[in-house]
């Protein structure tokens, strides 16, 4: 009786073991199933999120249309435009117009043959502006333009824009000139000049010569009308010789004058004047002031002192920035040019006109502030 109760216990711990391993093999294997699929599952987000890091941006052209190449603002601008076609798989193709309109349109014909996507123009003539904007439309390219405002017979933009706050940039230059005589205590007036470099045709230019003078003569109220001229430059003169020629042939004009103060719109204008000024020998009391300070790092890199006393530094990185930002929305995004740099967009305009500034330098802080720029 005791084998017979010995063997039914043996008997049923068998048969509990076998169903409870069956039992736990079916709890693995469904277990197993699961991180199977979970897996699975898994495997599939990580192989899309690779499939979509491993897409590759369609490579671009941008064309860039330069007015002219030998001032160094074009060349910053045309390294800092490279640099941001590095990073987003494009390549810059540029043309140098050298101040020759006619020639401008004939590079863009030949971009246009060359298939470019989109061209940045630092327009030889304003009067151009709707001739370029048409070729482009025609041709279906991308059009934004730097430096100097493309605009119509009516004023009205053609194309979305980047420029400088011109008149900003002449208030703080004037700024600092009125600081300079009452930091100088020059108070006698009567043989002080000051020389407002011009040009009426660029309204960028003539923008800055505004706010020169609008700055000046409100701070400075006692200073006399007749001192304070607005000197034209040759529109088909470049650079340093244009300065040099309209600063020279108003210091010739006024004998009386000892002590001039003198703006220049462009830095290589305000580089011109600071040449004519040490010709005549009047450099020693003189104050140029001039915008951009490209030109006036170098002179400010030797030991000898200078008439050079100032500039209103803007950065090219700031103007490319918001040029590939841009052109960016437009080639990569599919953005409305007309609804590009919408935030500056004025009453009455179709594009937008994108502006940035900057701040005054000097011998002694240049260094420090235009960083790379400097050098």
């Amino acid at each position: 009786m005791k084998k017979l109760l010995v063997s039914i216990t043996i008997i049923a711990c068998l048969v509990f073991l076998t169903l409870t391993g069956v039992g736990c093999k079916e709890e693995t294997a469904a277990e197993e199933e699961t991180t199977v699929e979970e897996t699975t599952e898994e495997e599939a987000e990580e192989e899309e999120a690779a499939e979509e890091e491993t897409v590759v941006e369609e490579e671009l052209t941008i064309g860039l249309l330069s007015m002219i190449m030998s001032i160094v603002w074009e060349q910053d601008m045309e390294a800092e435009l490279k640099a941001f076609a590095s990073e987003s798989n494009a390549t810059i193709l540029t043309m140098d117009a050298n101040m020759d309109p006619a020639l401008q349109l004939q590079q863009l014909d030949n971009m246009i043959g060359q298939e470019v996507d989109g061209v940045v123009v630092f327009i030889a003539d304003q009067e151009m502006s709707k001739a370029i904007a048409n070729k482009c439309e025609e041709a279906d390219l991308a059009l934004i333009a730097e430096s100097i405002r493309m605009i119509d017979e009516n004023g009205k933009l053609v194309c979305p824009n980047v420029e400088l706050d011109g008149y900003g940039m002449g208030v703080i230059c004037a700024e600092w000139i009125a600081q300079y005589l009452e930091d100088n205590d020059i108070t006698d007036y009567e043989t002080v000049g000051f020389i407002d470099l011009d040009q009426a045709d660029v309204t960028n230019i003539w923008d800055r010569a505004n706010g020169v003078e609008d700055t000046f003569k409100e701070l400075v109220p006692d200073f006399p009308e007749e001192n304070f001229i607005r000197s034209p430059m040759d529109r088909e003169k470049a650079g340093a010789l244009a300065g040099f020629d309209a600063a020279m042939a108003t210091i010739t004009a006024h004998p009386e004058i000892d002590t001039w103060l003198v703006t220049g719109p462009n830095d290589d204008q305000g580089g011109g004047a600071v040449r004519a000024l040490e010709q005549v020998g009047l450099d020693e009391n003189a104050c140029v002031v001039s915008m951009g300070a490209e030109s006036a790092r170098d002179e400010w890199k030797k030991e000898e002192d200078t008439c050079w006393k100032a500039a209103s530094f803007f950065s090219a990185y700031d103007c490319a920035n918001l040029v590939w930002e841009g052109m960016m929305q437009i080639l990569r995004e599919g953005k409305d040019p007309k609804d590009v740099y919408s935030e500056f967009k004025e009453e009455g305009q179709d594009y937008g006109l994108a502006t940035f500034t900057g701040q005054m330098v000097t011998k002694a802080d240049f260094r420090e502030i235009m960083g790379k720029y400097a050098e």
